[in-house]
């Protein structure tokens, strides 16, 4: 699979018609990076499977640590075990690698694999932060914006607890 371009995520910004806002930065690979601009929301951004290969893109609050166990039950899994992707499926999938993970990234999923989940908490705050596919800059929009530009690409976000 081809690579995820910025150009591209920008293009589905202009295309649904989102007014962002744009911060420039040194590159971020993890949520502790000491690059990251302070004020930004603070996010975490993962690709889960289960055994039997499903694939759920994970949106959420970095406070919120991930109880799998919760997230099983939500989805109707039963004992089945979510794991992080391979860093060879997140480019497969995606056309991203880790610490470029973002929900701009998931024009990518052609094939309708993933299935997106939002954490309700995210609904509260005021800006959505989202990578445009590198890690050099961070897209801020709302949260109704950003449900705009996944229903844009054929995404239905399910909202979790």
């Amino acid at each position: 699979m081809k690579m995820a371009t910025e150009q591209e995520a920008l293009d589905v910004l202009k295309s649904v018609g989102v007014d962002y806002r744009r911060v420039d930065h040194p590159a971020i690979w993890t949520m502790d990076d000491p690059n990251t601009p302070k004020g930004l929301p603070e996010v975490k951004n993962l690709l889960l499977k289960d055994k039997k290969s499903d694939r759920y893109y994970l949106y959420l609050t970095d406070n919120h640590r991930v109880d799998f166990k919760s997230l099983t039950d939500q989805l109707g899994l039963g004992h089945s075990r979510l794991a992080f992707a391979s860093e060879a499926q997140l480019e497969a999938l995606l056309g991203v690698v880790s610490g470029m993970v973002t929900p701009l990234a998931l024009m990518h999923d052609t094939d309708d694999q993933v299935t997106v989940l939002l954490n309700k908490s995210l609904q509260s705050f005021p800006e959505i932060s989202a990578h445009p596919n590198v890690n050099t800059a961070t897209i801020l929009m709302s949260y109704a914006d950003l449900v705009r530009v996944l229903r844009a690409m054929g995404k239905v976000p399910v909202v979790i607890d």
